[in-house]
């Protein structure tokens, strides 16, 4: 999300808020406001609110956590994978070695410049899984001309298929979010915290108007930042391909 359209969903925020105070002051009876059972059940349903809020906003805190801290694992763990099959073909022949390096680079450099804005989007790029196909059926087509050139290129393919269980993983974590359910819950919370605070306020005064809007900027930005964590590769909090920038240097050395 762009600084302007955060910035504009926040003033949107806190205007509204403004608005609903300004509306409840002018509009709903001060006897409704004084009597002490009205002010009693809204106490009690503000503080119920309160504790509603503070713990769905802690579920999807710790789900997005989650879902990003996992989807640097995966990540971290296919550009190691992607080393140790840069490594594991060292003794195989010289063309095979050539062309399994080749393919190698190539696909590590698709899903670092193709596949990542893709999966910003939600999607994945053709072209990297045409490249670990590719990989796979040279690996599988290497025989070798011995049997401990055999056993090399086995190795190689283990290599690989480390390097494809990683890349499913984070394919899976591309969809990963936090559910619908939370985030309804957390904008009724919200909306209704906002609400009854207003309700509180009897007259029309800089404390009561500056409280309000504190609220709800304060609201706006804890929800802001979820969503900033809410897609592990997309948004203002996200993964990045370090571990396979790390991995295209390391094949320079190798």
């Amino acid at each position: 999300m762009r600084l302007a359209s955060i910035t504009t969903l926040v003033v949107g925020c806190v205007g509204a808020s403004i608005l609903v105070l300004v509306l409840m002051v002018r509009y709903i009876p001060q006897r409704w406001r004084e009597g002490s059972i009205l002010n009693d059940g809204i106490e009690h349903f503000s503080t119920l609110n309160r504790t509603l809020f503070s713990f769905i906003l802690a579920l999807s805190i710790v789900s997005a956590g989650t879902s990003l801290s996992k989807a640097a694992d995966e990540v971290s763990s296919e550009g190691a994978s992607l080393v140790n099959l840069y490594w594991a073909t060292r003794p195989l022949s010289e063309t095979s070695r050539a062309e399994v390096r080749e393919l190698t680079r190539q696909y590590t450099v698709t899903v670092i410049n193709d596949e990542w804005p893709a999966m910003a989007e939600g999607g994945t790029s053709a072209r990297a899984q045409e490249l670990y196909d590719e990989l796979r059926r040279v690996l599988q087509d290497t025989a070798g001309d011995s049997k401990q050139e055999q056993t090399f290129a086995r190795d190689s393919l283990l290599a690989l298929r480390e390097v494809g269980d990683a890349r499913r993983a984070r394919m899976l974590a591309v969809s990963q979010e936090v559910p619908n359910y939370l985030w309804i819950g957390l904008i009724l919370s919200a909306v209704l915290l906002v609400a009854t605070s207003a309700l509180q306020i009897h007259a029309l005064t800089w404390p009561g108007i500056v409280g309000i809007g504190g609220l709800a900027l304060l609201l706006s930005g804890v929800l802001i930042l979820l969503s900033a964590m809410n897609h592990p590769f997309s948004g203002g909090i996200h993964v990045e391909p370090d571990a396979l920038r790390f991995a295209l240097h390391r094949y320079s050395v190798i």
